[in-house]
């Protein structure tokens, strides 16, 4: 399971999401200063925490990957979700810049995209594998 370069990269996408949520990616600092974490708004909130338990528990579906395969891809599209969700606090917040920590937020999408195609590569090789018997 672990040794599966898929669980490392589902791993690191969890963790990414789980960082965004306590860290702040957004600041802005006039008129008054203040930060933006993931937590800050409920939408953000609920699909991070999603995303981060939904790229974790896929990393225990390595038993049926099609399945893990189709998980992903949903928890892609659903990190596109958190994109928009992002880009409508930043519209709302003018004049402030991004922190550190939002480099998460662009990480979490390309970490899953590696996740897909070792998920599939593996799925090729067990096929190819399969007609050689």
């Amino acid at each position: 399971m672990i040794q599966r370069i898929q669980s490392i990269w589902l791993l690191l996408a969890s963790a990414a999401a789980f960082l965004v949520l306590r860290l702040p990616f957004y600041y802005t600092p006039a008129p008054v200063p203040f930060e933006i974490t993931g937590s800050d708004q409920f939408t953000t909130l609920i699909s991070l925490a999603f995303s981060a338990c939904l790229s974790f528990i896929c990393i225990f579906l390595y038993g049926n990957r099609m399945l893990q395969l189709k998980v992903v891809i949903i928890n892609f599209l659903l990190s596109a979700l958190i994109g928009f969700f992002i880009y409508k606090i930043v519209i709302a917040h003018p004049g402030g810049g991004f922190t550190l920590p939002s480099l998460s937020l662009f990480l979490i999408p390309i970490l899953q995209i590696l996740a897909m195609f070792k998920i599939y590569k593996d799925e090729r090789m067990v096929k190819s594998a399969d007609r050689l018997r």
